[in-house]
């Protein structure tokens, strides 16, 4: 491989790796935002964390064309193959591993807001049916004895209590 190569490479790795962490704090950003319920910072860290995307998917493509230029696949068995052929290889698995690291950590948040998003979209939705009088459900009530019980109001809405 040529030395122009692996400097690409390189500063493609440390590129995506710094791309990631800003992904990460946005992805916390967001965290915040949905808990304290902002929909403005939440459009603005949204908006943001687009661009970063954008970003490390280029950062991506250009990694693909590297391993796929020194006849690799760009898959983890493919790139640690093409990474152990490489002078200071040892280097840029590592940053390989940290980029990986930083991309689980931001999955792993993204799943988070996603339940975060769900639960609340599920709370208003219950809302929402409270206030139009509409079933809801099992009951949520409890006899004298402590077993549940269907809800017999027969839907009236709130505004009718």
């Amino acid at each position: 491989m040529k030395t122009d190569t692996r400097h690409r490479l390189q500063r493609s790795l440390e590129t995506s790796i710094r791309l990631a962490h800003q992904l990460e704090e946005a992805l916390i950003q967001e965290t915040r935002a949905v808990q304290a319920r902002t929909p403005e910072t939440l459009q603005d860290v949204v908006a943001s964390k687009q661009g970063l995307l954008q970003e490390l998917e280029t950062e991506t493509r250009q990694q693909r064309e590297i391993a796929e230029a020194e006849h690799e696949s760009f898959t983890p068995e493919g790139m640690a193959r093409l990474l152990a052929r490489l002078e200071d290889g040892a280097v840029l698995n590592d940053h390989w591993q940290a980029l990986r690291q930083s991309i689980e950590r931001c999955n792993t948040l993204n799943h988070g807001n996603a339940r975060l998003i769900e639960r609340d979209r599920q709370r208003v939705e219950l809302s929402m049916q409270i206030l139009r009088g509409e079933e809801i459900g099992p009951a949520a009530t409890y006899d004298p004895y402590g077993r549940t019980r269907p809800n017999s109001r027969g839907g009236r809405r709130i505004t009718q209590a």
